[in-house]
């Protein structure tokens, strides 16, 4: 350390007396001392560095900064003062390396700079190997499109339930984003639903034709979201046709019953369930339709109740509407909400609302 201690040496005269070519001098010099031997380094060894290099950066000029960016930015350690200082510059061309690669910014580091840095800084962010879900909160809300966009391409983004919620909405309108999000293996299952709902029919083609690792039968939810939700009606569809022609024929036999949608529901026959409830509440089929594939449940457990449904038929319905097995526990407590929900309802209050959806069919 005899090198170190001959430029602490200079620090103060430097400091003091020094013009900025020669601060930009002991500059390089120390950081080439440190980047020599950082992995050796004590914590107070590198601490003495962090505070030398701190000082050292008071009034620098933005290419020296930039430099040191550049070098501290794949090193092994970085001084942790330091690369908080360059990670949060006004200058994205500063910034952006330790951003993108420094290990020594901690996740409050981030979140800060994702709340006030501009549009590059967040764009910089989202190249890190791991982004957290308290960063991507902030991006997905912030961010332009093209920040969007990247933090959902990046497979080491992790995101909250609100921030899959927000990618959703974004994505309404963005096929780009849209397929980027849709191809994420953790996405989870009634978001990639929603996004198909809102989804054009070339985001839908390409995430049926493209590999992904999505859990669960992937291809089926797409083609049945896309029957489901497509432009045309209905009533056009050869599966909803397939589906009608067997609820009709069941109704005419005096078999279409409560016990014979639930059936069609624990089958995962999407097309017959609808065509089911379609008839037995007298509804058009495109209304039913999207009771089934919104978001929000409340709509069909008000479905459920006002056609006398008890609560094992509706669960069941719940179930293949989320491609659920029953088995995952988190759905199960969603499953418990719902039931003290749908135990709540009144049956006539259900039945009034059904009766304004056919009046509001019958004059549209």
């Amino acid at each position: 350390m005899a090198e170190s201690s001959r430029l602490i040496d200079e620090l103060d005269e430097t400091l003091t007396t020094g013009t900025a070519a020669d601060r930009a001098r002991l500059l390089q010099r120390v950081t080439d001392l440190f980047l020599h031997g950082a992995v050796q380094y004590s914590d107070e060894q590198v601490a003495l560095f962090d505070d030398v290099l701190g000082r050292l950066l008071v009034d620098i000029e933005e290419s020296a900064k930039r430099e040191l960016a550049r070098r501290l930015a794949g090193a092994p350690v970085s001084p942790p003062r330091v690369a908080r200082t360059l990670a949060l510059d006004e200058a994205p061309a500063v910034a952006a390396p330790m951003l993108i690669h420094a290990d020594a910014l901690d996740e409050a580091d981030l979140v800060a700079c994702a709340r006030a840095g501009s549009q590059v800084h967040l764009l910089a962010i989202t190249k890190r190997p791991v982004v957290s879900e308290p960063i991507t909160d902030v991006l997905v809300t912030r961010g332009s499109d093209m920040v969007v966009r990247s933090v959902a391409d990046n497979a080491g983004s992790r995101f909250s339930e609100e921030g899959f919620e927000a990618l959703v909405e974004r994505a309404d309108g963005d096929d780009v984003l849209a397929t980027r999000v849709g191809r994420r293996a953790d996405l989870p299952r009634h978001h990639f639903v929603r996004l198909l709902a809102k989804a054009s029919d070339a985001v839908r083609s390409q995430l049926q034709a493209a590999p992904t690792e999505q859990p669960g039968d992937i291809h089926s939810i797409v083609a049945r979201v896309a029957h489901a939700i497509a432009a045309r009606t209905a009533a056009e569809s050869t599966d909803y046709a397939t589906a009608t022609a067997e609820v009709a024929a069941l109704e005419k036999a005096g078999d279409l019953t409560e016990a014979a949608t639930r059936r069609f529901a624990k089958a995962g026959r999407f097309e017959h369930t609808t065509a089911a409830l379609a008839r037995l509440a007298d509804l058009p089929l495109p209304t039913v339709e999207r009771i089934l594939v919104q978001n929000r449940a409340e709509s069909l457990l008000f479905l459920a109740k006002a056609l006398g449904f008890g609560w094992t038929t509706t669960r069941t319905i719940l179930q293949m509407r989320h491609g659920a097995d029953g088995g995952d526990g988190g759905h199960d407590q969603d499953l418990d909400l719902l039931k003290s929900s749908f135990d709540r309802i009144k049956r006539t209050t259900a039945e009034q609302i059904l009766d304004f959806q056919r009046t509001r069919h019958d004059h549209a």
